[in-house]
């Protein structure tokens, strides 16, 4: 019954799994097609908005640092090749500072590397130098424009710039030198951003941090230069955010972000940007948790819809089955009710009619062993009777040999009286002849009666039988004389497979209906591949055979009906090599 249960719930299992591949499977490919797609376009719009961040920082730097040159491209209005007047180079030196902001200290120089005037935005005591030596005059005074190391001071970071002065006629008359705050383009990368929490970070040259929003002046100048990613920026490589290495753990926060990157032509200087991925992919993850949940609920409603439509397909099949196990049973009355409309319900039709012949059948076979077992216990009889007579001890017809083998004789018959009136017993109770006559019965009595009668069988096997007799046993219903079969045979069996010098117990068990009565033995026990079987008519225990225990293998099938009959149950416990308990309830009356 359990292997037929397992192959239905196979067969259930089968329906659900084929129609969640059937619908689930399109969802989830559909699903991660739709997921690769949008994380690649993603990681493009990423890429994108990363480079144009770039490039606009990258225009405003290389404007601001034009547009100051250009301020320092100083051109007079003479065509000599003299130096500007100092009185004129102080009235100048006061404008450029007044002008422009970003002028922290200005001077000229002259043609021999010597300052000739110098102004600062604070009026401190000025002292003219010799810059001879430095590139600012060296390059400058060959006729380019210098833009020099950042170096870092409390009010942030500062760059020297130098442009040539020049007369009417194009000529190098004296040089422009700057020292230039950079506050305003520090300012300008602080303020940009990607998203909640993308941010530029500015570099020089050599992979210092120029302007990075969460640094403060006193940090500026933390050194990424001997990273990898900052190496490859200063020996010229790009990298714009597509690739896998340019998703990283900034070392500037701590956390996974992708990042892009460039150099700026005129400076060298470094363009960073660093978009942390869980602020970048907030989009991204919002719609792929969205498809997540939309195919788990689809997965979900599918399964809920495949177990309700595989359970509907395989209802006939189990209908079926549990016609079969009462047929199993001997019940041929059971019908199944198929309505299907279809091939299944064509099946239902015929298993009906397949119990319907059994039943037939089943009459038709109880009927010949009815007859054939009454038939035979008249001239069984009667070989009994004439034996019995040559037996007789009083006018002895046969030798003492002869008188032994008819003894043998006539136990053989005994034994073969037993089983046809067994079979008859069986005949009768499925044809529905066996009478049941229920009445009163005191239990504790009719086994005192049975133990004094059986005494002499356990006796010869030296087994002790030990009855647990119930102070108050209330009296059951039952038939007088199917209830010391019922005991008889419990007992009998209990002392038949049993050790020598064993024992049997026999005691009861109340309830509120009905009183339970268990006969116990630590006998030869049965074994876990038989026990589904005892009760089937015919079926006698491995250990009987090997024994050599006589039996024809009805008893405990004609118990078991004649306790149910009574309205009685029959069960058992039993361990091979330990013992058996079997127990049978009775109503109480």
């Amino acid at each position: 019954m359990s292997e037929t249960k397992h192959r239905v719930g196979k067969l259930r299992d089968k329906f659900i799994l084929f129609f969640v591949i059937l619908a689930a499977a399109p969802v989830l490919i559909l699903g991660g097609i739709s997921l690769s797609y949008l994380e690649n376009s993603h990681k493009h719009d990423v890429s994108n908005l990363e480079l144009q961040l770039i490039d606009q920082k990258i225009e405003e730097i290389s404007k601001f640092l034009s547009d100051t040159l250009g301020i320092l491209e100083l051109r007079v209005g003479f065509t000599q090749k003299s130096e500007i007047e100092v009185s004129q180079q102080n009235f100048i030196l006061e404008n450029l500072l007044n002008d422009n902001s970003a002028f922290e200290e200005v001077a000229f120089v002259n043609l021999d590397g010597h300052e000739a005037s110098k102004k600062n935005r604070y009026n401190f005591e000025i002292e003219l130098y010799n810059i001879s030596k430095l590139d600012r005059f060296s390059l400058t005074k060959e006729g380019s424009n210098f833009i020099g190391e950042i170096y870092y001071t409390l009010d942030g970071p500062f760059v020297t710039m130098g442009a040539p002065v020049k007369n009417r006629n194009n000529e190098i008359i004296q040089i422009l030198i700057a020292e230039v705050n950079l506050s305003e383009i520090k300012k300008s990368i602080e303020r940009a951003g990607l998203g909640k929490e993308g941010y530029l970070v500015l570099l020089d040259k050599t992979g210092l941090v120029i302007a990075y929003k969460n640094f403060d002046n006193s940090r500026l100048g933390y050194d990424l230069g001997t990273t990898e990613r900052i190496s490859g920026l200063i020996n010229g490589e790009e990298f714009n955010g597509l690739g896998e290495r340019d998703r990283y753990y900034s070392l500037l926060t701590g956390e996974a972000v992708a990042g892009a990157g460039r150099k700026i032509a005129e400076t060298d200087w470094l363009l960073l940007v660093e978009w942390p991925i869980r602020d970048a992919d907030k989009i991204i993850l919002s719609i792929r948790n969205n498809v997540v949940r939309l195919t788990l609920i689809s997965i979900f409603g599918v399964v809920i819809f495949a177990l309700f439509f595989a359970s509907w397909l395989v209802k006939p099949i189990r209908a079926l089955e549990a016609g079969t196990l009462e047929i199993e049973k001997g019940n041929f009355e059971k019908r199944v009710e198929v309505v299907t409309g279809d091939e299944l319900e064509e099946l239902g039709h015929s298993f009906n009619k397949m119990a319907q012949g059994l039943k037939r059948l089943q009459e038709l076979k109880n009927e010949f062993v009815f007859i054939a077992a009454h038939e035979l216990r008249t001239p069984l009889a009667a070989i009994k009777g004439f034996l019995s007579l040559l037996k007789d001890e009083s006018e002895p017809f046969l030798s003492k040999t002869s008188q032994k083998y008819v003894s043998r004789a006539i136990g053989a018959g005994d034994r073969l009286a037993k089983i046809v009136d067994d079979v008859l017993e069986i005949a009768r109770s499925e044809s529905g002849r066996i009478k049941i006559e229920v009445s009163v019965q005191d239990m504790a009595e009719s086994i005192k009666i049975i133990l004094a009668e059986i005494k002499l069988i356990a006796d010869q096997k030296n087994i002790k039988i030990n009855y647990d007799e119930l102070p108050e046993l209330p009296k059951v219903m039952a038939d007088p004389a199917k209830l010391k079969e019922v005991i008889t045979n419990f007992i009998s069996n209990a002392i038949k497979y049993n050790n020598e010098g064993g024992r049997v117990r026999v005691c009861h068990e109340l309830t509120e209906k009905e009183v339970i009565t268990h006969i116990e033995d630590n006998g030869f026990g049965i074994s876990e591949a038989e026990q589904k079987h005892l009760f089937e008519k015919f079926f006698r225990a491995e250990v009987g055979k090997i024994k050599s225990i006589e039996g024809t293998g009805l008893g405990l099938f004609i118990t078991k009906e004649l306790v149910e009959k009574m309205g009685g149950r029959v069960w058992f416990k039993s361990k091979e090599a330990k013992g058996t308990k079997f127990s049978f309830s009775l109503k109480r009356s």
